[in-house]
């Protein structure tokens, strides 16, 4: 094993070449990842993968966030890992350290990634790199299930599981051959926290840990693939309710039957919108599916549609058109109906620049 261990005029020079690799490649690739995180975030990205009509578009993301590797953990992998690194404390090894820049994606449920796995491969935004298999921490017969055959498989000692993949940007404003590689983690909300309160634990496998203590994560760990599953069971069973559920006018609208009632009017809904919509509906007496459809009247629905196209310069999405068909409802005539819709534009887009000012959150 090679003697890197730095002095300290070799190190300062690290330090500084890799405080200007942070500056020149890694921040600006940070900057344009998050514009994929916001585009992956956005509910109509995903409209591609709605399986049939009446089914809700699926959100899959519940988070994502990036991060770039501090000076400090660039250094200490290098001096854990010669054998990985052995130009040392030169400008090569964080150019070949793949994780210098960080993205984790965090899924709902177990089916999503999956689905993640097949936009990853289509993406006209990253690529998948060579350089390394992507793997899935899992057993092999749930990947099996998952359908990420494709993917290599592995088991953590501690009950760890996600899917790592290796990806690069295919369009950036960093130069072609000096785009970094960096690590993509999916994983689902249930394993995120196991790995969340593993990590704070500090427990590392590779160090002295009391045998009860390994146990315990794996049972843990076990027991969240439990909740993990049927969670995604749920999922799909109500998701297969769409594809035959009938219903009549005096039905009280739910969950299942908004998606279907919604896209009979010609409308669609998100998943992670569905309880939001209802609790809009009936605060505004719209409980039914009989004054849901009553109040979608094509009439109202073009006069929604013109006035947007009128005032905003563009026609409203779905989410838009339901929270103003809302507002409308009681009105007498269609000077009135586009006077309540200009409010509602108008509420929309304060409420808008709020959330976006605030940052606030949908939980």
């Amino acid at each position: 094993m090679p003697n890197i261990k730095p002095d300290a005029k070799q190190l300062g020079a690290f330090l500084t070449a890799y405080e200007k690799y942070v500056r020149d490649v890694l921040r600006p690739t940070q900057d344009e990842i998050q514009q994929l995180i916001d585009a992956w975030q956005q509910p109509s990205y995903w409209e591609r993968y709605a399986t049939s009509k009446g089914v809700p578009v699926p959100t899959p993301i519940r988070a994502a966030f990036s991060r770039i590797k501090r000076p400090e953990q660039v250094v200490d992998k290098i001096l854990r890992k010669p054998d990985q690194f052995p130009a040392g404390m030169r400008p090569e090894s964080f150019k070949k350290m793949y994780d210098t820049i960080g993205l984790r994606v965090i899924v709902y449920f177990l089916r999503h990634i999956p689905l993640l796995d097949r936009d990853f491969r289509s993406s006209d935004m990253i690529e998948i790199s060579d350089v390394e298999r992507p793997v899935a921490y899992m057993g092999v017969h749930e990947a099996r299930i998952l359908s990420l055959d494709h993917i290599g498989q592995e088991q953590k000692e501690s009950g760890y599981r996600s899917v790592h993949y290796l990806v690069r940007l295919k369009r950036s404003r960093v130069p072609e051959d000096k785009r970094p590689i960096f690590e993509l983690q999916v994983r689902t909300a249930a394993q995120d926290l196991w790995s969340t309160l593993e990590h704070h634990l500090g427990y590392k496998p590779t160090k002295r840990t009391h045998s009860m203590a390994k146990s315990q994560l794996r049972i843990l760990s076990g027991l969240l693939r439990v909740v993990d599953e049927n969670f995604n069971l749920l999922y799909e069973e109500l998701n297969s309710i769409h594809d035959d559920r009938h219903y009549s006018t005096a039905d009280e609208l739910n969950a299942e039957l908004l998606p279907m009632v919604l896209s009979e009017v010609g409308l669609s809904c998100n998943q992670r919108d569905i309880n939001n919509i209802l609790t809009l509906l009936f605060s505004r007496g719209i409980g039914t599916v009989g004054d849901l459809l009553d109040v979608a009247a094509p009439s109202r629905l073009e006069i929604i549609k013109n006035t947007y196209v009128s005032v905003v310069g563009r026609d409203p999405t779905s989410l838009e058109v339901i929270a103003t068909l809302a507002a409308v409802r009681g009105a007498t005539s269609h000077k009135e109906a586009v006077k309540r819709i200009k409010l509602q534009i108008d509420y929309l887009g304060a409420t808008d620049n709020i959330r976006q000012d605030s940052r606030i959150e949908d939980i």
